[in-house]
């Protein structure tokens, strides 16, 4: 292939600075956003409480989502110890079946193969070490970040879950059968009133969070759009063409890894999405006729605010969400698809 070397260096660090782009990304969002942050947690760990009933349908709602929660939560760690063992090992692991078993010319392999203004090859175990950690710090910031923004969307969804399951309820077979019988109306309708108003209350702050969520997730998210095809395409190519086990291991396991950085971030968009317009529906279905004049206003103007639902969105060009995730792996595959008839 005509190239092919200048090639095959640019989609060696093209990846990898896209990588340190964005850890630097959400690592200062975080960091300039500390107090949404620890707005957030308090919020889920001590106002979340007054949301949640005695109801057996609340704490099975409660128990399914924190469940859930610490499935992905275990699965992002576990997958986190993984990959930075691959990649930390797997250089050594290849450099000895290939000197030693295979007996083929002494090569020496790195995490990450990065540029040093000294003979890497003479202080190859320091090299080595050096990037071996530095790919940990790079890994557990990205995963751990992610975690992070995985669990508060979770948690968000849990309290629309929760607050949908509250406007079902919201006029009770008790109320009911009070209000067709005439008694203590006032009282009934008030306690409706009043239940309504902190559903309201509550989805007034989520929507808050959730648009705040939304401003610092969004530089990361378009990047994430904007690049995800080119460098998902990029390595898998790579991993299919290159006459190297080690590379062609290596991109494969960076094309695996970028894949599922893009379906976290959408599949965290689609639930988001997904739970707000539930709760629309649940505003929907609520026993609204035994209510009062003034209730009904409320509802009629709480359903037209949750026909917005929330999302998350890459700087407020596009929703993420699955149908974006599908976008971003055909428009990927059609990439890849040139790049191999172009190199055939």
């Amino acid at each position: 292939m005509i190239g092919f070397s200048d090639w095959f260096e640019i989609v060696n660090i093209a990846p990898n600075l896209g990588v340190c782009l964005m850890i630097l990304i959400k690592y200062k969002k975080i960091h300039d956003n500390k107090e949404l942050y620890d707005q957030i947690f308090k919020h889920f760990r001590d106002d979340l409480w007054e949301t949640v009933s005695d109801s057996v349908e609340h704490k099975r709602i409660l128990n399914r989502y924190t469940q859930t929660t610490k499935l992905i939560m275990r699965f992002e760690f576990y997958y986190t110890i993984g990959l930075a063992i691959v990649v930390d090992l797997f250089p050594r692991i290849i450099m000895f079946y290939e000197n030693d078993i295979l007996n083929k010319e002494k090569q020496y392999l790195y995490p990450f193969d990065g540029w040093y203004p000294f003979d890497k090859i003479q202080w190859f175990y320091a090299a080595y070490l050096w990037e071996s950690f530095m790919t940990n710090v790079v890994i557990f910031i990205f995963v751990f970040v992610n975690m992070l923004h995985v669990s508060y969307t979770r948690y968000i969804c849990m309290e629309l879950k929760i607050l949908g399951s509250t406007m079902e309820g919201l006029i009770s077979k008790a109320d009911i059968k009070n209000i067709k019988k005439g008694r203590d109306l006032e009282n009934v309708h008030y306690k409706i009133k009043q239940k309504l108003r902190y559903v309201i209350i509550k989805h007034q702050f989520l929507a808050k969070i959730t648009a705040d969520l939304n401003v610092v997730l969004g530089d990361g998210m378009l990047l994430t759009y904007i690049f995800g095809s080119v460098f998902i395409c990029l390595t898998a190519f790579t991993a299919t063409v290159v006459d190297d086990l080690y590379k062609s291991l290596r991109y494969f396991s960076f094309f695996c890894s970028l894949l599922v950085e893009v379906f976290f971030q959408c599949i965290m968009g689609q639930l988001l999405t997904n739970h707000s317009e539930k709760l629309e529906t649940a505003i929907y279905f609520a026993d609204w006729v035994y209510a009062d004049e003034s209730t009904k206003k409320m509802l009629l103007i709480f359903l037209v605010r949750a026909q917005k639902p929330f999302a998350f969105t890459a700087k407020g060009y596009l929703n993420m969400n699955l149908d974006t995730f599908s976008g971003i792996c055909s428009l990927s595959y059609q990439f890849f698809n040139l790049l191999r008839t172009a190199s055939e």
